[in-house]
């Protein structure tokens, strides 16, 4: 066995430990936190013949997993030394988890109305798992990646172009849950709390926005403009959709539902970003 060959070993040993080490701080977080889970609530099949505890486990297992592919796979590939691709991909999976938390979706929380209440424990449920997965994507970029010489050539964004890339994402997302809401395909509380409902969507349109314009200098191929929407596709699309099967895993009959409402967010989102590739925002020659 050579040099190689350990050193492989050694970064899948460092990255499996960090996702186990990712998972067991997210339990503590929300153990601590005052936002307690009342697991009666968890019809789904699974929860009934594995018990809560080990779904929840199971599942922040995939996520973490799927995050430190992301970080290490981008990490292989970007000209951006790692420590910047790890900030970069921790605060976007963190700011999704925080705001994807506050969906006005009534019944994946233990009220029965909107308000403060709702507000508040949707921010600390999301705090428990905006945090871990800050810490897991630095862990994975600064320790389970050979720190290759790089330049940090940043492919440089203009203001008009990252204003035109914000608005191109919000208002994509927008047509896209406003159709889903107002023909029933994706279930929500609209009909009951409309404002709340439509601040969301505006302000989780600017978020994945802003999303794009942090990853994008780490996904950006100069001889491909596909290379950022398909690479985007398959990390924050990807985490995106894991993210939202949590209720489908816990819930009974909320599968579909959940995968339809993430899926379609993730095509409206690829549509967007092929559309500010081939329109908006245009690479230096450099």
């Amino acid at each position: 066995m050579n040099f190689e060959q350990i050193n492989k070993k050694s970064e899948i040993f460092i990255s499996i430990l960090t996702i186990l080490c990712s998972v067991f701080l997210t339990i503590v977080l929300h153990a601590i936190l005052p936002a307690s889970v009342n697991v009666q609530l968890f019809n789904s099949t699974l929860v009934m013949l594995f018990g809560f505890p080990a779904i929840a486990v199971c599942y922040f297992l995939v996520l973490y997993a799927q995050c430190t592919v992301t970080v290490r796979y981008v990490c292989n590939k970007t000209k951006i030394s790692n420590m910047p691709t790890g900030v970069r991909f921790g605060l976007s999976f963190a700011l999704i988890y925080l705001f994807g938390m506050q969906e006005v979706v009534i019944e994946s929380s233990p009220f029965n109305s909107y308000g403060f209440e709702f507000v508040k424990y949707q921010f600390f449920m999301g705090i428990g798992d905006a945090i871990p997965v800050f810490l897991l994507c630095m862990a994975i970029a600064l320790f389970t990646i050979a720190n290759h010489s790089k330049k940090n050539t940043f492919q440089s964004i203009k203001r008009v172009e990252r204003i035109g890339a914000v608005a191109a994402i919000t208002i994509t997302f927008m047509i896209e849950r406003i159709v889903g809401y107002k023909t029933g395909i994706i279930q929500s509380n609209c009909n009951i709390y409309a404002l709340p409902c439509y601040i969301w969507t505006l302000t989780f349109g600017v978020i994945l926005g802003y999303v794009y314009i942090i990853v994008y200098p780490t996904l950006f191929n100069k001889e491909k403009w596909t290379s950022v929407p398909i690479r985007l596709l398959f990390t924050i699309g990807l985490n995106w959709i894991i993210f939202n099967s949590f209720m489908g895993l816990i819930t009974k009959d909320a599968m579909s539902d959940s995968l339809l409402r993430s899926g379609s967010d993730v095509v409206s989102l690829f549509i967007a970003t092929c559309i500010i590739g081939k329109f908006i925002i245009k690479p230096d020659d450099s």
